[in-house]
């Protein structure tokens, strides 16, 4: 059965937060988000024959959501998370059963807030800075290449810790900690 507009319209807005996050993650400006947010609205209204249930609506919509907040990211040059941090994210994003209290963001900002604050400092520079590894060797007096392997370590580091974070937060609450 093809969903039709009011359906796919309530969809979204009942949606809007976890859209906006996905965008907001990406380029970090909320008035964008808002505006990627319509867009996605209203091609989802232009394309609604090929939705047939709002679950497959959502997941279409978190990953238009995460392209066009990538795509404004280049546009404006700015340096966004890596793929495969944003790869996580979309699977819970597009989760139907995960409401606004299983977003990873949260888990992300505690997880930074565990790097030692040379970590710390360098995923500042690369991200909040825009700088390119070349340009933060030159600052810190290393070569590029342990920019790089500094940075994949800090990367993995952060994905296993907000892969930790977000089971935990899934967990049914029993009192004990999962580990």
């Amino acid at each position: 059965m093809l969903l039709e507009p009011d359906v796919v319209v309530q969809v979204l807005l009942r949606e809007r937060l976890r859209l906006a996050a996905v965008a907001t993650a990406i380029v970090r400006d909320v008035h964008a988000a808002d505006d990627i947010f319509q867009q996605v609205v209203l091609a989802a209204l232009e394309t609604r024959s090929q939705f047939r249930e709002p679950d497959h609506l959502l997941a279409w919509a978190v990953r238009a959501a995460r392209h066009r907040a990538v795509d404004l990211a280049r546009r404006r040059q700015l340096h966004s998370l890596p793929d495969d941090v944003l790869d996580l994210f979309e699977s819970r994003w597009a989760d139907p059963e995960a409401g606004s209290q299983h977003y990873c963001a949260e888990a992300l900002q505690r997880c930074l807030g565990k790097l030692a604050p040379q970590a710390r400092d360098l995923i500042r520079l690369r991200y909040e800075d825009g700088l390119t590894a070349s340009v933060i060797a030159g600052r810190l007096r290393r070569t590029q290449d342990a920019i790089y392997q500094t940075l994949s370590r800090i990367h993995r580091a952060l994905r296993v810790c907000v892969e930790r974070e977000c089971v935990r937060i899934d967990a049914p609450i029993t009192g004990e900690v999962p580990r």
